[in-house]
């Protein structure tokens, strides 16, 4: 690492020259008390040394002393700049701190003083393809290949330079000219018959092929070196997939055979075929079909793939054969295996009639059909198995009153079977009613205490039920013990956990509680982009080149995935809320019915609410300390081991977040990912108009607008932003005439013109309710609008809202639940009490069991644990239970 020629004042002599050498290997060594001992002692005679001064701050970093580090790093830079050692070292603190780009500007000024250094082209090479600048990646492995080119990493990285930036020609060329040099490679040993490492290369170079669209070639190749490649899976893949491209369909049908014997459950393998023979016609693919199956009897991938086009009695006879074997071996899974056959009403019905049937002859005959014949009697398992089925038919078809019948029965006859506990709960999740869905898959865990699955399910449920203590107290059963659920859900990355409490934070309005959940799972995608950067160089050394080049195009879209797009939209619609709603202005009272109550109630109220936020900050405060004292004893022991220490992140506090003073730069800092990996998602645009909204940015709202309407022209939400956006260019004149013809040129594009001018709000909501009568999402939509049009009128618009009709063809309890809790919110203006309470009643009548409407509804985060309330016969389906079905379990009443 030292200089090959330096300044005299910066040269020492032999002694301290050969202790600098010991300071560099303790560096490497993890030896730092060893290597602060040699700086000293260097120090001591010449104090002004800049490579010892750097690397005693480079020790000091990894010893997690930050500011010494950087102080000691920067006193060595100013005594030596013109030495490669200090801006090396520069760089690397930068990049512990994880600030590329200003590392790679200590990389570049290091190589200017020492520009063939192997070493420092190699990490900056690193820090180029980490960041995506693909020409200086190329130009570094350019250099490292002139100065290596007897290494094999040399050739390659030069090569998926050009291959990253789409150059196959020359990526391919650099490969071949490798490849040629490995021609007379020794033979393997006998302990290692396969060259794992030359078959990815070759796998690779018919990659670079493909991709340049050289199909040709690519056979070529892969013919040639076939028996070099010991993947013979994806060698498969790869010639059907070539063949195909090549139009040679015989060769291509051979293979896939070839493949559907090897595994005959891939269903991409029949699609594939599918496409090979050019099946069009559903009774050439039933004749298909027909021969797998007979020849993969025991197969279920050709029996479901059939089911799709097969009508009438053959489809009756297909589907009934399929159902009786799944009942006849008790698959708990068979009802998702034929959910997509539930978008045709003609299926579902000739599905319905044999499950009667079957119920009917099972009841009374113990088979499933009855004929002259003499049939062996089903066990009394295949009944519960269709009950179990039944209640999952009528549940998916709205009828939840049948589905209790059917599961309580199952449960009545077998009392001991989990899934039909989970199943229950999730009809009361779907009734509305999360207390008892809870409640009842807690049971369900109860009988299976070691199987994980359920666990989490558990917990899911106690979050949707705002009972997130409870939830926290079944997932410690499966965490590390001696430490926090909340803390090794945090460390092992649970963000369906974190995201669930998120969303259960958010409904009881602790706004900060969420966001801290949302900024978690932020970081959790931020360290997944982080840890690309320790394969950058492992997978070229292992030659694992495809799987590399995978992972790179996986780490660019990564924010795409749906945890962070579900996480993202909490926090931008928090952040919204809090741009107009500011917690300062609601300090003075916390909770909403004090005005409604009498002096003494709202001081009890009041007093309980302190001893609450005194007994919660104290149990912050204690986990604050014990996490502190946690950390300072591993810091110790990381000092005494010589461990480096890991990039400390800081602490995210619940209420910095939920009073930050800018709420709408807070909301951009997670739009803008879901602008650049979610656009195909219209929540995203809405998000993006109401941030810009408030910021009065017109072009972007115009943007947000146009993506709308592409993505769906008659969306309610595309409806409510246009009709925002027209009333505020007509309040709010546009002085700039570039900025106003553009914005008149885009809202051509609107169907909202009237010759030459545009409709007013009033007869383009009044033209949108006309198209849209039988929605009541857009009636809903369309009643802010009408707020918006006339404040003064809120009596009229609540009337016109809380309006339900059975004609509406998606008056679901999620959608009046969503106007329900809008109208609490303020989304509709101020509504008084009695309205608010008539639309709660009505919506109580049509679902009696759902919590959000229940009278006198609470949000507390713990609730208590009582057995699941018992509803009245005549406003609900049957009894959930009766008090027949208590039993008592380990000491207590619980309902089974």
């Amino acid at each position: 690492m030292p200089p090959t020629t330096q300044s005299p004042s910066q040269q020492l002599p032999s002694r301290e020259n050969g202790l600098f050498k010991k300071l560099v290997r303790f560096y490497e060594q993890k030896q730092y008390k060893k290597g602060l001992a040699a700086a000293r002692e260097i120090l001591k005679k010449f104090p002004n040394h800049g490579e010892t001064l750097a690397m005693k701050g480079l020790i000091l970093n990894s010893m997690g002393k930050k500011e010494e580090a950087l102080e000691s790093i920067r006193n060595g830079i100013k005594n030596n700049m013109s030495s490669h050692v200090v801006w090396h070292v520069y760089g690397l603190y930068q990049r512990s701190d994880r600030k590329y780009d200003e590392a790679i500007k200590a990389y570049k000024k290091a190589l200017q003083c020492e520009k063939d250094s192997l070493t420092i082209l190699r990490d900056l090479s690193l820090l180029q393809i980490q960041m995506r600048d693909l020409e200086g990646y190329k130009e570094t492995r350019h250099q490292l290949f002139n100065l290596k080119p007897g290494q094999r990493q040399s050739w390659i990285g030069f090569a998926m330079s050009y291959d990253l930036l789409g150059d196959y020609d020359m990526a391919y060329s650099v490969l071949e000219e490798f490849r040629k040099t490995q021609q007379d490679r020794p033979a393997q040993a006998p302990d290692k018959p396969y060259d794992n490492e030359h078959s990815e290369f070759l796998l690779y170079q018919n990659l670079v092929l493909r991709e340049a669209e050289l199909y040709e070639d690519a056979l070529r190749h892969i013919q040639t070196h076939e028996k070099d490649i010991y993947n013979k899976l994806t060698l498969a893949e790869i010639k059907y997939d070539l063949y195909m491209r090549l139009s040679s369909y015989d060769r291509a049908e051979t293979i896939l055979k070839d493949l559907i014997e090897r595994n005959p459950e891939n269903k991409k393998y029949y699609f594939m075929l599918e496409k090979c023979l050019n099946l069009t016609n559903n009774d050439e693919k039933s004749n298909l079909y027909e021969n797998l199956i007979e020849k993969y009897p025991r197969a279920d991938a050709p029996k479901q793939i059939c089911l799709q086009f097969l009508t009438g009695e053959p489809f009756a006879k297909s589907i009934g054969s399929y159902l009786q074997k799944g009942f006849q071996k008790g698959v708990p899974s068979l009802f998702q295996s034929v959910k997509f056959l539930y978008v045709t009403s003609e299926k579902v019905q000739i599905i319905d009639s044999l499950l009667n049937n079957y119920l009917n002859n099972l009841t009374k005959y113990g088979t499933f059909e009855v004929s002259s014949d003499n049939e062996e009697i089903e066990p009394a398992s295949t009944l519960l198995w269709l009950q179990y089925y039944l209640a999952q038919h009528y549940d998916y078809l709205g009828k939840i009153d049948t589905a209790f019948e059917f599961i309580e029965q199952a449960i009545r006859d077998t009392p001991t079977l989990v899934e039909l506990y989970m199943f229950k709960a999730k009809l009361f999740k779907h009734a509305g009613d999360f207390q008892t869905a809870a409640s009842w898959m807690d049971e369900a865990q109860s009988l299976d205490t070691a199987d994980r699955f359920v666990n989490c399910k558990c917990t899911k449920y106690f979050l949707r039920a705002n009972k997130i203590n409870t939830a926290l107290e079944i997932a410690g059963k499966f965490t590390r013990e001696n430490s926090s659920p909340v803390d090794y859900l945090r460390e092992m990355q649970c963000m369906w956990f974190e995201l669930e409490a998120a969303k259960s934070y958010r409904r009881l309005k602790k706004y900060g509680e969420a966001l801290k959940k949302c900024h978690e799972i932020d970081r959790h995608f931020q360290e997944f982009i982080e840890d690309q950067f320790d394969f950058h160089s492992y997978c070229l050394r292992k030659v694992v080149l495809c799987a590399y080049v995978d992972m790179l195009n996986l780490e660019d879209h990564m924010k795409g995935h749906r945890f962070f797009r579900q996480a993202a939209q909490i926090a931008v619609e928090i952040y919204i809320r809090l741009y107009d709603h500011p917690l300062s202005e609601q300090d003075n009272d916390k909770d909403d019915n004090l005005a409604n109550m009498s002096a003494s109630e709202a001081k009890k109220i009041k007093s309980k609410l302190r001893k609450q936020q005194l007994r919660e900050q104290q149990e912050k405060q204690k986990q604050i300390d014990a996490e502190r004292k946690k950390k300072e004893f591993q810091r110790h022991r990381n000092k005494d081991d010589g461990e480096e220490e890991k990039i400390k992140e800081d602490e995210i506090i619940a209420e910095k977040l939920e009073r930050c003073e800018k709420p709408l730069e807070e909301a951009m800092r997670f739009l803008q990912p879901l602008e650049d990996f979610s656009a195909n998602f219209l929540e995203t645009h809405y998000l993006g108009f109401e941030v810009y909204y408030r910021r009065k940015k017109y072009i972007l709202m115009l943007r947000c607008l146009k993506r709308m309407k592409k993505l769906e022209s008659n969306n309610a939400k595309l409806h409510l932003c246009l009709m925002r956006f027209l009333k505020l260019i007509e309040t709010e004149p546009i002085n700039d005439e570039r900025l106003r013809t553009l914005i008149d040129e885009e809202l051509q594009t609107f169907d909202i013109k009237q010759g030459n001018s545009i409709k007013k709000i009033e007869d383009l909501n009044t033209d949108f309710l006309k198209n849209n009568f039988n929605s009541l999402i857009h009636r809903a939509e369309a009643a802010k609008v009408m707020l918006l049009i006339n404040p003064t009128n809120n009596l009229k618009t609540i009337e016109f809202l809380t309006m339900l009709d059975p004609n509406f063809t998606d008056q679901t309890i999620k959608t009046c639940s969503n106007i329900y809790e809008g109208m609490q919110l303020g989304d509709y203006g101020l509504i008084e009490n009695s309205m608010l309470e008539k639309y709660r009643n009505e919506c109580h009548r049509l679902w009696p069991q759902a919590n959000i409407f229940q009278p006198n509804s609470s949000l507390n985060v713990e609730q208590s644990q009582s057995s699941p309330p018992s509803y009245s016969s005549a406003t609900t389906p049957p009894p959930p239970y009766s008090s027949n079905d208590i039993q008592t379990n380990g000491g207590k009443k619980t309902a089974t």
